[in-house]
């Protein structure tokens, strides 16, 4: 009988181990079988080798029943009793003590006890004297896994790699567990061919490629920064096991590959499905609108995320809804958001930016405040020119000497010093020329004076 036993815990993301320990009841009496090497049996020439097996005994029989009647009843500690009864015998044979560290080892495994289950299969393979190479081999391999399991990768190859060599036809989960070994090594080289080739024998057999072993083989390219045999491994995880994690990843490919077009597209289509929920995903949807020059677009990303709760009203979110709103022209609209963004921001930038807005959209009384904040604020690139806007604010509501006064500041700038002059010179020569106007004027004699003879 065979007796499977599956790996609980999976312990490493990409491949989960499956245990197989054989577990079986040979003759009672010892035989002789013929035995081929892997060379051997591609030389059909060479003579073949004899080995002479050893098997149970026919007075601890029943006792091994009983053992396995115990373990596939999950019933360990009949089962470790009976095993503890059996092992106190003085002449037992090798394959008795082999089946003794097997059931062993399997109880520990049950157990999640590795160290342990690892210690009772090595002693199977202790020596090879009396037992039937099938079984010796299989425990090569169900050692190689234990190790896989316990992260002890490179003994976990030495024993795989022994194993391989007494396969004519190794399985496809052999070429992963391999595979797998030396990527947690970080020998991507070495993985990379043993990745492929379990997948491709999986293929043969009419089978879609499992999740984990696609992701591993998709993870070996990502580390190689081989994008573009990276990506028809992502498409076929999202034919296969459609989910919204592999459909961010090829959208991650197309950004790796400088095609922000298809990027754009991808995460479009995400955003009509529903997809798209969290604030990074929908922030970088209208940042792929932007830059693909749709700024309007854009803008109704941000205003629907921001009303909906999930952007937060933050100066990044409000700087790039202002952005947006103003590469769509919608000028008036963009206020807001860039004034709630320049709140937040630790400089006077954005203020001196909302300032100038308005100065566009001539409303002084505003553009005076915004750039007010924004001097005050300072970390600006030039707070000169900032000055000379602010007084150009503070002249068109005609308040002349506050005008002026913020020109005579703008004038310790060396950039902006000549402008600053001009202006001075300008407001002074307006406030004559409106006093002028104010003056009285004289009054006109209109008396005729008479006329001399």
């Amino acid at each position: 009988m065979i007796k499977l036993t599956s790996i609980k815990n999976q312990l490493k993301p990409l491949l989960s181990a499956s245990l197989s320990v054989v577990i079986m009841l040979p003759l009672i009496a010892g035989v002789e079988v013929t035995t081929f090497d892997s060379q051997q049996a591609q030389a059909q020439s060479d003579k073949p080798k004899t080995k002479k097996v050893q098997s149970i005994r026919q007075k601890n029989i029943k006792v091994f029943e009983k053992i396995q009647e115990a373990f596939e009843a999950e019933n360990n500690p009949e089962a470790q009793r009976l095993l503890e009864k059996l092992a106190r015998e003085e002449d037992l044979n090798n394959i008795e003590k082999a089946y003794i560290a097997n059931y062993r080892g399997n109880i520990c495994f049950a157990q999640d006890n590795l160290p342990c289950a690892l210690r009772e299969f090595k002693k199977v393979t202790a020596t090879r004297d009396g037992i039937p190479d099938g079984f010796y081999n299989q425990m090569l391999y169900v050692i190689a896994q234990v190790l896989f399991s316990q992260e002890k990768y490179r003994d976990a190859l030495g024993y795989a790699q022994t194993w391989f060599k007494t396969q004519e036809n190794p399985s496809a989960d052999a070429y992963m567990l391999v595979g797998q070994a030396h990527y947690m090594l970080k020998e991507y080289n070495k993985s990379l061919p043993n990745v492929q080739k379990g997948i491709a024998k999986y293929v043969e057999l009419g089978s879609v490629p499992k999740e984990g072993w696609l992701n591993l083989l998709s993870s070996i390219y990502r580390q190689k920064n081989d994008f573009k045999k990276m990506l028809p491994i992502v498409k076929q995880l999202v034919q296969h096991y459609p989910k919204k994690t592999y459909l961010l990843t090829m959208a991650g490919i197309f950004n790796e590959l400088d095609d922000q077009s298809r990027m754009t597209a991808m995460y479009q289509a995400m955003h009509d499905q529903g997809l798209l929920s969290t604030e990074s995903e929908l922030v970088t949807l209208a940042s792929l609108e932007m830059s693909q020059e749709n700024p309007f677009h854009a803008s109704e990303i941000m205003k629907k995320g921001i009303a909906s709760g999930k952007m937060k009203k933050n100066l990044k979110n409000y700087r790039l809804y202002s952005q947006a709103l103003y590469a769509a022209r919608e000028y008036n609209d963009a206020l807001d958001p860039l004034s709630k963004a320049a709140g937040q921001a630790p400089d006077g930038k954005l203020y001196n930016q909302l300032g100038q807005s308005y100065v566009a959209l001539n409303r002084w009384s505003e553009a005076e405040k915004a750039l007010s904040s924004a001097i005050n604020k300072g970390g600006l690139s030039s707070t000169g020119q900032t000055l000379i806007s602010k007084g150009l604010t503070q002249f068109e509501q005609k308040k002349f000497k506050a005008a002026e006064a913020t020109f005579v500041r703008a004038q310790k700038y060396e950039k902006v010093s000549k402008t600053a002059a001009n202006w001075i010179r300008y407001v002074q020569a307006e406030v004559r020329r409106l006093k002028e106007l104010d003056a009285p004027i004289e009054a006109i004699n209109t008396d005729v004076e008479p006329e001399v003879s």
